[in-house]
């Protein structure tokens, strides 16, 4: 039975990862006119500091909850398609964050580590300015591939408290260098992440919203 589930489990992630790669595709194939000034594609990768916020603090039991900031990767892809003074950029992002988790009661204090797996697809709007520098900004679609808590050593997958796809932004800048791009962006969400979380022996009613910043590094392949 074990062994079902767990096949079942590669198989989703299959189908998602192709979902996601046909969908990088098409957009890149779209978005690239015949009278195209400009065409780059390459790989990035690099480091996020990534949190998720609570609406409500407190619950029921008057246990309180705060999140923290926590490091995570991201690695993938990038196109770019340049015309009339701006250009298009989509991304294909393989993605892995967490924040960290205390709950404390009058008497104690409990420490978790929350973390996901997911895919985001970046399309950035952007202008270029001296050949080198660079502004840009617009939606990330996102599906969520796995979530884990993890309180004393044991690690609980919690996929379902969350939703499997969600949509904010992007905005930040960019250096570019012969061949190489360096990024600085921050992302913020444009929904829920979730309604609710246990964590500590208490469920906390929650508006999460996650938002993170990601520093990266990328390379052009041509």
């Amino acid at each position: 039975m074990e062994y079902l589930r767990n096949a079942c489990y590669l198989v989703a992630i299959n189908l998602r990862l192709m979902k996601s790669f046909l969908l990088f595709c098409l957009l890149t194939t779209l978005l690239v006119p015949a009278k195209a000034q400009f065409f780059q594609f390459g790989i990035r990768g690099g480091v996020s500091s990534y949190n998720v916020h609570y609406q409500d603090f407190t619950n029921a039991n008057n246990v309180s909850i705060a999140s923290s900031s926590d490091l995570g990767m991201h690695l993938g892809f990038y196109s770019r398609i340049q015309l009339l003074g701006f250009y298009i950029q989509p991304e294909l992002l393989y993605t892995r964050t967490g924040s960290q988790l205390t709950t404390t009661t009058a008497t104690t204090s409990t420490t978790s580590d929350l973390r996901f797996q997911r895919l985001d697809v970046p399309v950035l709007l952007g202008k270029q300015f001296f050949g080198i520098l660079r502004v840009n900004t617009g939606p990330v679609f996102s599906s969520l591939i796995r979530a884990d808590l993890t309180e004393s050593n044991i690690k609980d997958n919690i996929t379902d408290a969350y939703n499997n796809n969600t949509v904010g932004f992007q905005v930040g800048v960019g250096l570019d260098v012969w061949k190489l791009l360096l990024d600085l962006k921050y992302e913020g969400s444009l929904g829920k992440f979730g309604e609710s979380i246990s964590t500590g022996g208490q469920s906390f009613t929650t508006d999460a919203r996650p938002s993170q910043w990601l520093l990266s590094v990328g390379y052009r392949i041509f």
